[in-house]
């Protein structure tokens, strides 16, 4: 069998060839698996972005509606702060409350 390597100095250059093309491959491949982790984290953040945005929206429409009259007689008579004898009374004796 012939000698594959002539001299020493080359068989080294060989080797450490071979170490950093097998380094190279696998920076390589942790830089793939990495991006596509990556990815999948940026879409389920996007995810979470828009649905934050949606229960804003709804948080400040609830904000709206509870300024309204509507909801304070409602809440009103949830909590028997008042009856609803006294909603009729107001309504009907105090112009502005209609």
């Amino acid at each position: 069998m012939e000698r594959i390597f002539y001299s020493k100095k080359t068989s080294i250059m060989f080797v450490v060839a071979m170490l950093v093309l097998l380094i190279l491959v696998c920076m390589l491949l942790t830089a793939l698996t990495q991006m596509a982790s990556m990815k999948h984290r940026a879409e389920y953040l996007a995810e979470l972005i828009e649905s934050a945005k949606k229960d804003e929206q709804a948080k400040q429409e609830l904000i709206e509606y509870m300024k309204t009259d509507d909801y304070v007689i409602k809440w009103a008579e949830q909590n028997n702060k008042i009856k609803k004898d006294d909603i009729l009374w107001i309504q009907e004796n105090i112009p502005s409350a209609n």
